[in-house]
């Protein structure tokens, strides 16, 4: 080989080997940023827990998960949902419109100032890191036939993070969603929305609520 280009192979070599070390060095370093992130944003709500009210979130915590992501099977993950949803949902819950036995004990003796700071607590979490990855085009393509008609971003917005009343279906638990579909489609599911929702169910089939549910799951 000419000395030139062995001289070229050489600086090429090295070149990669440090824009390796370099990506490596990037990788780690967004990993990081990305750990200390979540765990600040836990760290900074927990600060900010009244005294009285870290007993109570330890009662939450039993089913929902200390960072609001649920470990348990069909219990929602409660972690960035918005203020105002959780909040009418423990109204709903504690006044017996929607019943959930688990939560009967839990919200009976809630105040109006109770619900105000779970609510807002909550909202405050980092959202659930999904198990999977994001879904692919054609995977995504697959299930906005189904979200589409039913104009599921007009209410949960685009990226399905929730907004206002309305709750945030990105990252939930996908045995949750299975679940939750299926008792709005049998309607034993009651609040707000319910009859938006009914109709939204009351034509997907088995099979469309088990793909469905699985892309929201993924979505970060």
């Amino acid at each position: 080989m000419p000395a030139q280009a062995s001289s070229w192979a050489g600086m090429s070599f090295e070149c990669s080997t440090e824009a390796g070390i370099v990506m490596r060095g990037l990788r780690a370093i967004s990993l990081t940023a990305a750990v200390v992130w979540l765990t600040s944003g836990i760290a900074l709500a927990a600060e900010n827990v009244p005294a009285e009210m870290r007993e109570k979130l330890e009662t939450c915590a039993a089913c929902h998960g200390p960072n609001g992501v649920s470990p348990n099977q069909e219990v929602p993950s409660l972690a960035a949902q918005p203020d105002i949803f959780t909040q009418w949902q423990l109204v709903y819950m504690r006044d017996g419109t929607r019943k959930v036995e688990a939560m009967e004990e839990v919200v009976k003796g809630m105040t109006d100032s109770d619900i105000r700071f779970y609510g807002s607590y909550f909202a405050s979490l980092p959202p659930p890191v999904p198990e999977h990855p994001k879904p692919g085009e054609a995977e995504s393509a697959e299930v906005l036939n189904l979200m589409k008609p039913r104009r599921c971003a007009n209410c949960h917005d685009d990226t399905m993070a929730g907004k206002g009343e309305m709750p945030r279906l990105a990252g939930q638990r996908e045995d949750y969603l299975v679940k939750a579909f299926r008792d709005y489609r049998s309607n034993a599911r009651r609040g707000r929305g319910q009859a938006v929702m009914v109709e939204m169910v009351s034509t997907m089939t088995e099979n469309d609520i088990k793909i469905l549910a699985e892309y929201l799951s993924r979505l970060p």
